[in-house]
């Protein structure tokens, strides 16, 4: 497939071409194509008009976390939904904010957070759900895993599917894809937290791939090992905790422009 650039309104749309106040990253894709992807909240001025696509990432939840003996765990955060919308067009000199969905905490015997809402350009992508603090993995952009109970934790899912379900519930995904622009070539977010192994020497459920926490290990006793948090700018999903462990904190979102293209 050949494709073409929707051309800037004016002359080639360049680095030096916007302010941000807050933390991005400039990636020059060549032939005059560029994406910036907007790490920390903020307000972008382009100097020139534009036309740009968008896409949108909420911030991941939190794993949820039980503390009892009864093989009980925390099922994994859900991760943030994504969004992509095209062909937006920009003024000069206007100043637009940005906001990146922040993470949600970790469950203290307790369900996790959900994750913050990320927005720009009147868009915008909700947060994933916290994990339970019994069994159950958090809906969002892709599910989180189900707690293990004399099973191992199960697995969050990625790029829009469901989390790994058996004897508990995997939370519901948004069924479609989480790649960047939502483009099969795109650059994989939103994987969610696996489930914890809440039985003594069970491991926990991995993460989803796109930035989703592993679920933590039931060690027995003191010796759990904690969950992980999901990756930041990533929208990924913490891990679910067990008895003596701690669920993993969901990562920041993220909010990635690029100017327009058409096939």
């Amino acid at each position: 497939m050949i494709r073409r650039m929707i051309p800037v309104l004016g002359a080639q749309f360049t680095s030096s071409d916007f302010t941000y106040t807050g933390s991005y990253q400039w990636v020059d894709d060549g032939s005059g194509d560029f994406r910036i992807k907007f790490l920390s909240s903020g307000v972008f001025t382009p100097k020139k008009k534009l036309t740009i696509d968008v896409f949108l990432v909420g911030g991941g939840a939190g794993g949820g976390n039980v503390n009892d003996s009864n093989n009980n765990g925390g099922g994994g955060g859900g991760s943030g939904y994504t969004a992509t919308h095209l062909a937006v067009s920009l003024s000069s000199g206007t100043a637009y904010s940005i906001v990146i969905g922040s993470g949600g905490a970790h469950g203290t015997n307790s369900a996790g957070s959900n994750g913050g809402s990320s927005s720009a350009f009147s868009y915008s992508a909700s947060g994933g759900y916290g994990g339970s603090s019994r069994t159950t993995g958090g809906n969002g952009g892709s599910g989180g895993g189900g707690t293990g109970f004399q099973t191992d934790g199960y697995a969050g899912g990625s790029n829009g599917a469901a989390g790994a379900s058996g004897a508990s519930a995997g939370g519901a995904g948004q069924g479609t894809t989480t790649r960047e622009f939502g483009e099969t070539s795109g650059t994989l977010y939103s994987g969610a937290g696996g489930g914890s192994g809440a039985t003594t020497g069970k491991t926990g459920g991995a993460g989803g791939a796109g930035g989703g926490g592993d679920g933590s290990y039931g060690g027995g006793l003191s010796d759990d090992y904690p969950a992980e948090n999901g990756t930041t700018n990533t929208g990924g999903g913490g891990g679910g905790g067990c008895v003596y462990s701690t669920g993993g904190n969901g990562g920041s979102g993220i909010v990635i422009i690029r100017n327009a293209r058409a096939a």
